[in-house]
């Protein structure tokens, strides 16, 4: 087994475009080049067509590489805005991060997203300026942007040796050393021969050099004492504080490559080795049991096993692969695991260690390895697998996610129960994905995270599982209801030989608040209709109400009062006054004055500060209504209602308007009148798709209760 303090847990994160599937592939061609992409490219990662054709990462890839005796497990996460929970599910599992930001472009939104996820989970970060060999590229102009957008304390520790094409390594400001970087330099890639730094880069090496040991004084009272009084910390008390700094987010180290050259990559793995803490790191860990009480474990290889699953890959070959992180106790093959959501357990076949989509079978993992299990029968992402003869605790480290947008699928006949099928193993490996079926509309929606998840997920599903589908918006769900008192009579007679057909109602509808649903009131006085036949009469009525008179949509809200009626003691029946009942609604329901409702959606918006107006804007020619707005530390949050039919392509329309800095939650909130030349543009959508005549909606003010 491995021992802890030599592993390295890291998650590798990043705005799409800034290079962290090159850099993981870098690190890997460095440290195990028989198993690395042979021309520098991504494809020993990047395997799925999915990522190939949007030339990003839509899923977490896991690989492991060796640096000066130590394991580095590398999370290569996705780094677009609609692939982000995988992100923080990569970091749940992980000691440390490595943030990567583009020495072209700078600080990004998804930059932000991940700096702000791995601060609630006080991620301990190194950061790393890559692509100093592109045109345009500036190290100093990052490191600004870190400040000024991160609102982070960055500091150097290195300083690049020329920039774009003339980028030839880097100044290790520890050792005051350069490190130039040459094919030959070490005998493989990214490795670098050691010279003094060049007299023109002196200056600003120096002047970096002093804010590095400044910063590290003033993390111990001791050094800071000493640095006061001119004495400079050491070498290795510089490399002990900065590894401090970065376990309590002090600030944050910056490193400088260009991953596809392989300069400065050694200097990576290095850094990552020197300054990010190990799985030692993490004294303990939290969950609960069954009854929702708190438990603790220490997180050690000698304690009772507890492992998380973060990602499932299903192939149609190898099966099910889980992805999971010891965090105490060991598992071997033929181990015993319990998982506590299902209380099932079963027996671990085969132990593997991940690299991309290969794996490599190990004896035995112990606390702090991450690992691959195969065909494990029932076990979902964020499920935590314990030893069986041990208290069960869950782990709580993966949150739901929330979904904010859904398609409708349109499925063809034959294909329904393999698109089901399909869409279950999809959900298994994706858990961003929600199937649910909308019971108003009788629509199939597939939940997700933003646009781009959705289209991936139905690529996903034809290329794996040979199963397609169409995406359509969904409908809104309209409701009906009255704005005005009514009275009617429903009576059924049928006479055909034999027993007939006899019931008689008369009822009394009156509207209703916003969502009272339908009250059904018995008035019946002297017995005029038996007891026994008036819950008849309210089914009938009930029945009748699933479909309202101007669209088929529920009619809600309102009362309905049985005031009177007639019977026949041989000729009524249970089915008659059902069928009664639902004519007197039918014949009310003109009299009535109905109108059609739609449902408005609660909403939060964040934006920054600067495109506040816009947004603003395009909510107001949503018929959106601003409720309140306050600061938070990335922007505004807009609070808002607006209806669900102007909200349908909105997530897509939002990251275009902020550029891609936006993003909101939503919910639903009530129920609204639709204005009168809204409704007519949605009853003539509706007539068309019945293929009926377009009903006419009630006019505003006329009529109304």
């Amino acid at each position: 087994m491995i021992d802890p303090k030599s592993i390295r847990n890291v998650a590798i994160i990043a705005h799409d475009g800034a290079g962290k599937t090159a850099l993981t592939e870098a690190l890997l061609r460095h440290a195990a080049p028989s198993r690395a992409s042979k021309d520098g490219s991504t494809s020993h990662l990047d395997v799925d067509p999915e990522e190939t054709k949007r030339n990003f990462t839509v899923a977490t890839h896991i690989t492991w590489a060796e640096h000066a005796g130590a394991l580095l497990n590398l999370l290569d996460a996705p780094g677009f805005s609609d692939f982000l929970t995988d992100a923080d599910r990569s970091m749940a599992v992980c000691e440390g991060g490595l943030l990567l930001v583009s020495a072209v472009s700078g600080v990004k939104h998804q930059t932000e997203a991940h700096w702000e996820m791995a601060a609630e989970r006080s991620l301990p970060l190194l950061a790393c300026v890559n692509k100093l060999d592109k045109e345009r590229a500036s190290f100093l102009r990052a490191l600004d942007d870190i400040e000024k957008t991160l609102k982070a304390k960055p500091v150097a520790l290195q300083l690049p040796i020329g920039l774009g094409e003339s980028f030839a390594g880097v100044v290790d400001l520890i050792a005051m050393r350069a490190h130039v970087y040459t094919e030959k330099g070490g005998g493989k890639f990214g490795g670098f021969t050691e010279e003094a730094i060049p007299e023109s880069l002196l200056p600003e090496a120096r002047r970096l050099r002093t804010r590095l040991v400044e910063a590290v004084a003033e993390t111990d009272d001791a050094l800071l004492e000493g640095y006061l009084d001119g004495r400079e910390p050491s070498e290795e008390q510089l490399i002990d504080g900065i590894a401090h700094a970065v376990l309590g987010r002090r600030f944050l180290p910056v490193l400088a490559c260009a991953a596809r050259a392989g300069i400065g990559v050694d200097d990576v793995a290095a850094a990552i080795v020197r300054f990010l803490p190990s799985p030692l790191s993490r004294r303990e860990v939290k969950g609960k049991d069954a009854k929702g009480a708190e438990l603790t474990r220490p997180a050690l290889r000698d304690a009772p096993l507890i492992m998380l699953a973060f990602r499932n890959t299903i192939d149609h070959f190898i099966g099910r692969l889980t992805a999971c992180r010891i965090f105490s106790g060991s598992v071997k093959h033929g181990s015993v695991v319990v998982n506590p959501r299902t209380g099932h357990s079963e027996t671990v076949q085969h132990v593997f260690r991940i690299d991309g989509n290969h794996t490599t079978e190990v004896p035995e993992a112990s606390a702090g390895e991450i690992i691959g299990l195969m065909k494990l029968k029932d076990v979902h992402v964020g499920d935590t697998l314990c030893q069986d003869d041990a208290p069960a605790l869950r782990l709580l480290l993966i949150p739901e996610p929330k979904r904010v947008i859904a398609y409708a699928l349109k499925i063809d006949r034959d294909q329904e129960e393999k698109v089901s099928v399909a869409l279950h193993r999809l959900i298994e490996e994706d858990p961003s994905l929600e199937l649910v079926r909308d019971p108003e509309t009788h629509e199939t929606l597939l939940k997700g995270m933003g646009q781009v998840h959705i289209e991936v997920a139905v690529e996903k599903l034809k290329r794996k599982f040979d199963a397609e589908v169409h995406l359509e918006l969904p409908h809104p769900a309209y409701h009906e209801t009255i704005s005005a008192t009514a009275k009617s009579q429903g009576r059924y007679k049928r006479q055909s030989g034999g027993r007939g057909q006899y019931g008689d109602c008369h009822i009394e509808l009156e509207p209703l608040p916003r969502g009272s649903g339908i009250e059904f009131e018995d008035a019946i006085v002297g017995g005029s209709i038996p007891r026994n036949f008036i819950p008849s009469v309210e089914h009938g009525i009930r029945d009748a109400a699933k479909m309202g008179p101007l669209g088929h949509f529920p009619l809600v809200d309102f009362r309905a009062r049985l005031v009177d009626g007639s019977f026949h003691t041989v000729d009524s029946s249970d089915m008659a006054f059902r069928i009664a009942g639902s004519m007197a609604l039918k014949n009310a329901l003109n009299a009535a004055k109905p109108v059609l409702l739609e449902p408005m959606m609660r909403l939060e918006v964040v934006v920054p500060d600067e495109m506040l107006g816009e947004v603003i804007a395009d909510l107001t020619s949503r018929r959106g209504k601003i409720s309140g707005m306050e600061p938070t530390s990335k922007g505004t949050l807009i609070h808002a209602a607006a209806p669900q039919a102007e909200l349908r392509t909105y997530a897509p329309e939002l990251r275009s308007l902020t550029k891609g800095l936006g993003y909101f939650t939503m919910e639903l909130l009530s129920y609204e009148e639709v204005p009168s030349h809204e409704a007519q543009k949605v009853l003539a959508q509706r007539a068309a798709e019945l293929g009926k005549d377009e009903p006419k909606p009630t006019q505003p003010g006329k009529g109304r209760a």
